[in-house]
C-alpha cells in the first residue's frame, strides 16, 4: 500500500500526548475530546504507519512470503498455511507448488520480503544463474511436489544452500530453522499490523496508548 491508497494506515495525536489515533482517513471529530479536527491543531500531524507488506517485484535478492490462499490483510490467521518464494536481481519471482516452478506468477503484490543480500557484483550474477538453473531442474517438477514433505520451503532452502548463504546465516541451516527463526518472526510482526488494520476497517479508527 502507498500513501495515496485509501486503506493506508495513518497515525496522529490530536489532544492527548498519551494516545495515538490510527485511521485510514482523519476523522472530522476527535474520538477523544469531541472537538473538530479541522478547526483545532493536532499535537502530532498525521503520518503514514509503515506497512510490512510490499510488492515482491520491488525487492530483489529476497525471500518472499504470502498466505497460500488469499492475502495477509483480508484472509490471514495464525492457522493459515504460508507460501514462500524468491526474487532475482530484477525482482522476478520464483516459487514452487503443485504446478512446478512458477516464474513471475501473480499474487505477490502484498507479501513479506526478507532481503538476503545487497550486491550488484559477481554474486548477483551467481544468484540469478543458480536460481534459473534450479527452476529448470527435474528435481522441481509438479510430479515431485508433496504438500508436507517436498514443497516451496524445500525449494527455497535448497537454493539458499546452493549459494552458500547457510554458512553466514544460521537461520538457513535447515527448513525448520528457516520457518522458526525467519518466517514465524516476520509473520508475527506482520500480525500486529493486520490487527490494527482490521480494527480500523471495522470501527473507523483505533485509539492506542503510547508506550
Amino acid at each position: 500500500m502507498t500513501a495515496t491508497d485509501p486503506y493506508t494506515v495513518r497515525c496522529f495525536q490530536h489532544c492527548d500526548r498519551t494516545q495515538n489515533i490510527l485511521c485510514f482517513s482523519i476523522p472530522l471529530i476527535c474520538p477523544l475530546c469531541g472537538r473538530s479536527t479541522t478547526e483545532t491543531e493536532s499535537r502530532i500531524p498525521p503520518y503514514v504507519l509503515p506497512s510490512p507488506f510490499v510488492q515482491a517485484q520491488k525487492h530483489p535478492f529476497a525471500i518472499i512470503i504470502k498466505p497460500t490462499l488469499g492475502t495477509f490483510l483480508q484472509n490471514y490467521t495464525d492457522a493459515s498455511n504460508l507460501h514462500i518464494g524468491l526474487t532475482d536481481s530484477q525482482g522476478v519471482t520464483f516459487d514452487y507448488d503443485e504446478e512446478g516452478v512458477n516464474i513471475n506468477a501473480p499474487g505477490w503484490d502484498q507479501c513479506v520480503s526478507i532481503e538476503m543480500i545487497q550486491t550488484s557484483g559477481d554474486f548477483s550474477s551467481e544468484w540469478d544463474l543458480t536460481l534459473r538453473r534450479l527452476s529448470k531442474s527435474d528435481l522441481w517438477t509438479k510430479y515431485r511436489y508433496h504438500e508436507d514433505e517436498y514443497n516451496c520451503f524445500d525449494f527455497v532452502i535448497q537454493f539458499l544452500w546452493k549459494v552458500r548463504l547457510h554458512h553466514v546465516n544460521p537461520a538457513l541451516r535447515s527448513k525448520s530453522a528457516l520457518c522458526q527463526e525467519l518466517v514465524v518472526q516476520q509473520t508475527r510482526r506482520a500480525g500486529q499490523y493486520i490487527s490494527i488494520y482490521r480494527h480500523i476497517h471495522s470501527h473507523g479508527y483505533l485509539c492506542q496508548m503510547v508506550k
